[in-house]
């Protein structure tokens, strides 16, 4: 038998299948014995952590406080702590901060500006009010009015209540457990149930509140929030999406620095685009051979050429609605009928171009490098349903004065998919796919059959005219 390595998330692979990935599997290999540590280190800590929940919840020393994998009792918590080997914090150290702090800023940000949206609560993440004193809360509300009245930065009610335990494992947070009488994973039942249409028109009537929500405050620059000490959040993170920390922890070379805003939709591309070069460059099994490797190199060169075509100018400096860049069926929480419930994991939100605003790729079931063919057909059928359920509730929020305001998402995201813009923002934000989509979808332009024909008749005519001059019976 050929020997295997462990792998996380799949069964062990041999030296022929890791051969054959295009991640970094040197990077990738390591990750196994690190979660293994990890959930050591959490199970040496157990006391730690339970004498941490007591405080964040406000719990006595005689409360009961079990740490275990499944918990009898109703009332159940969620300590959440990000994992180092999976955020790059070996290779740039503080990002484990950054991705908490961005997470925290995130679900804080919808809570107070997007209520419909049902998130779970944070007890706590080292700094909550939540038992502070009364005159201290009383206080705390006092300033937030002030912040809201001076249009300075959103302040939160979270305010430094340090434990006296800390954990040394670092960065966590407390969260709500979404449990049954919330609802369930939506990727529970999607395989199955996703050709039910009346289950499908609600489903698509809740993701589409929710982008819309999150758009209805559209930003001035792309970026990310961050919650800071002082208790306030701010836009200032850079875009931290989810395939940028997984090609940064396989090792790319980072671009985009912790702080990097952009007012631009042209520098966020050329910055994306060149990350997408650096990681290309660093990656030790980036390309299978010469070909594959001018192959690729051709590849980006055509994007940086094609960029003027799907970067709008009506749209290049804002306003930027926010999208959740990880947003797929095990985050989102439903009933019985598929109506939401609930919305999880908001550490990849981020304000990005509008053009970027997609249907989900993940509602017929296929991943976005598999949708060609009979399964592009499928897809356009699901996005025109979709799409119909959008413009609706679109028109539903606008008639309540609460539709996203300077943009008509559902026309930009019409006009974007009639250009094939579409596949060029997915190629930015894949970690994998941008080698098929473009060899799949993407054209030179808008018309690019129509330019095809005419320069051809254009070359067909300037030879007749040239064969003329030169026998001398006009030009």
């Amino acid at each position: 038998m050929a020997p295997t390595q462990k792998i996380l998330g799949r069964r062990p692979i041999t030296l022929e299948d890791a051969l054959g990935e295009e991640f970094n599997m040197l990077e990738r290999l390591v990750h196994a014995p690190a979660v293994e540590k990890l959930y050591q280190e959490l199970s040496d800590q157990t006391p730690v952590i339970e004498a941490l929940t007591r405080h964040h919840l406000g719990l006595g020393s005689g409360d009961t406080c079990n740490v275990c994998a499944r918990a009898a009792s109703p009332s159940k918590v969620v300590f959440h702590c990000p994992m180092p080997n999976k955020v790059a914090e070996q290779k740039h150290p503080g990002t484990v901060d950054e991705k908490l702090g961005c997470e925290v800023g995130a679900y804080i940000w919808v809570e107070e500006q997007c209520p419909e949206i049902r998130t779970p609560h944070r007890y706590g993440f080292g700094f909550t009010d939540r038992h502070l004193p009364f005159l201290t809360r009383v206080v705390r509300r006092f300033w937030r009015s002030i912040h809201q009245l001076l249009g300075r930065p959103l302040l939160s009610n979270y305010i430094p209540h340090p434990p006296r335990q800390k954990a040394a494992l670092g960065a966590y947070m407390i969260l709500e457990y979404f449990g049954p009488d919330t609802g369930v994973m939506l990727s529970n039942t999607f395989p199955t149930q996703r050709s039910d249409p009346a289950r499908r028109q609600r489903l698509f009537k809740g993701i589409a509140q929710i982008m819309l929500s999150l758009a209805r405050v559209p930003q001035p620059r792309i970026g990310a929030f961050r919650f800071h000490d002082d208790g306030t959040i701010t836009l200032t993170n850079r875009p931290l999406t989810c395939s940028m920390m997984i090609l940064e922890n396989d090792g790319a070379a980072r671009t985009m620095q912790p702080g990097d805003t952009y007012g631009c939709t042209d520098a966020f591309v050329s910055e994306t685009l060149t990350f997408h070069d650096r990681r290309f460059l660093s990656q030790p099994n980036a390309v299978f051979d010469e070909r594959d490797c001018r192959a690729q190199m051709a590849v980006k060169a055509v994007l940086r050429i094609l960029s003027h075509v799907y970067v709008r100018r009506d749209l290049r400096e804002g306003p930027f609605p926010l999208q959740l860049t990880d947003f797929h069926a095990s985050n989102i929480f439903v009933d019985e009928e598929w109506n939401v419930t609930g919305l999880v994991d908001l550490k990849w939100l981020c304000a990005l171009p509008a053009e970027q605003l997609d249907v989900p790729y993940w509602l017929t079931g296929c991943s976005i490098d598999h949708i060609e063919g009979e399964k592009l057909e499928e897809f356009d059928v699901t996005r025109r349903e979709f799409m119909g359920v959008f413009d609706a509730v679109e028109r539903a929020a606008a008639g309540k004065g609460r539709a996203p305001r300077g943009l008509e998402l559902s026309r930009i995201m019409r006009e974007v998919w009639e250009s094939k813009g579409t596949w060029f923002w997915h190629s930015l934000s894949s970690a994998n796919a941008m080698y098929l989509l473009l060899e799949t979808h993407f054209v030179w332009s808008v018309d690019s059959d129509e330019v095809v024909q005419k320069k051809v008749a254009d070359k067909k005519a300037y030879d007749e005219d040239l064969k003329r001059v030169f026998a001398g019976t006009g030009p």
